[in-house]
């Protein structure tokens, strides 16, 4: 009997998939050869304790193609670090997605900046560049872009803008390790571009971060930030060498022999994961209402998370209606996962940003958009039967779609 025959699981049939430790889901998984690197960690003694550090950057600079890279306690530290390089000042904009994690916009409070949010692509849910451009005052400083799931912003119209604008350009790259825009990796486009490494990150080190930039004067910066007796000699910085500003975010170094074994699996990685996806989005997508994100030719984008859009006009059945067939059926496909940041109660608080309150404005694609997201696992260590268990699930609930 085919699947799409059985008797629906929502009126007593039997689950399509078999998956009840949620394998589809599971990540990170490390090895034996990432356990020893841990362990060897702990057999080390003073100084020793941190060499790994700057190897680990410098085999960042050669993967990424890149000059400087300096390592974090996690990302968010990165993005304080980058915004504080740029130079941003009390009062200054800075023009963000609200459609990202909160780390992207949150940070500016710590340089006393203030969010500017911008609508996105409904083809990508990454910033719009054209609303970008009709945001921009005289307060403006910088603009932040977020890689949204691992698909590349269009940098070439982001950092065109910025040039003309004479604007600073951090990437927010958290999601998208070993992606590329036109041939050349994320995270190397803007002035800085900012990586996390937490556990869920495709670079996962439990936790983690790191910045990038071609910048010398930039990344002296941001060593004097958060990195004490690491301000390079001869930078005009070095005189605080032994102090810093007073943030403390080196990496740890088990974070560090973790991502030091993970970054040389990271392509091949990648690869067996979009394999997964597009078998997945290949069967799906013809089923009526399901619209993946697909990326256009000049970029090669990766799935730290993996949503499809869902338009119920062409089923007339609700999307919680859908979740709950599919994972009735063993599937567990869920919401988007992150909330929009302009809704969020941080932001309407006065107290907490003394150079005035971000304006929520207008964001109709945006919140348009996420209403709409299904978000799938990536599949990325689950067995190959799993994958088919999860097509099985979907043309299911397709065939008694009339029934839901």
């Amino acid at each position: 009997m085919k699947a799409t025959e059985a008797k629906f699981a929502l009126h007593g049939g039997p689950r399509a998939v078999n998956d009840p430790d949620l394998t589809a889901w599971r990540w990170p998984v490390f090895d034996a050869a990432e356990k020893a690197a841990v362990a060897s960690v702990l057999e080390r003694t003073g100084g020793d304790l941190y060499s790994e550090m700057t190897t680990f950057e410098k085999e960042l600079c050669a993967y990424f193609g890149c000059r400087y890279a300096l390592t974090c306690n996690n990302g968010t530290a990165a993005i304080h670090s980058a915004m504080h390089a740029v130079g941003l000042q009390p009062d200054d904009e800075v023009i963000t997605p609200s459609y990202t994690y909160w780390a992207t916009s949150l940070t500016t409070r710590l340089v006393g900046a203030v969010p500017v949010f911008a609508d996105v692509c409904p083809h990508s849910a990454n910033i719009d560049p054209a609303d970008i451009e009709r945001r921009i005052t005289p307060r403006t400083k910088a603009i932040i872009v977020t890689h949204l799931w691992g698909m590349p912003c269009e940098m070439d119209a982001i950092m065109d803008i910025a040039r003309r604008h004479k604007l600073k350009v951090i990437e927010d790259a958290s999601h998208a390790h070993g992606a590329e825009y036109r041939g050349i990796k994320i995270g190397t486009w803007g002035d800085i571009g900012c990586f996390s490494m937490q556990g869920s990150k495709l670079l996962p080190a439990i936790e983690g971060g790191f910045l990038l930039t071609n910048d010398y004067d930039l990344y002296a910066k941001a060593c004097a930030l958060g990195h004490y007796a690491r301000v390079p000699a001869d930078s005009d910085l070095h005189a605080i060498n032994s102090t810093g500003l007073g943030y403390k975010y080196r990496i740890h170094p088990v974070a560090t022999a973790l991502a030091r074994i993970r970054l040389r699996k990271l392509d091949a990685q990648n690869r067996h994961i979009t394999r997964r996806v597009e078998k997945v989005t290949t069967r799906i997508e013809k089923l009526p209402g399901i619209h993946p994100f697909r990326a256009p030719s000049h970029m090669k984008r990766v799935y730290y998370q993996f949503e499809v859009i869902y338009d119920e006009s062409e089923t007339g059945v609700p999307k919680q209606n859908i979740i709950e067939a599919l994972q009735a059926e063993g599937a567990r496909v869920t919401d988007e996962r992150y909330p929009l940041q302009h809704r969020q109660e941080v932001y309407q608080r006065a107290e907490f940003w003394p150079a005035g309150l971000p304006e929520p404005g207008s964001l109709p694609v945006c919140e348009d958009l996420h209403g709409r997201i299904l978000q799938l696992p990536n599949f990325a260590t689950c067995e190959e039967s799993v994958v088919d268990q999860y097509l099985a699930a979907f043309e299911k609930a397709w065939a008694h779609l009339r029934t839901v």
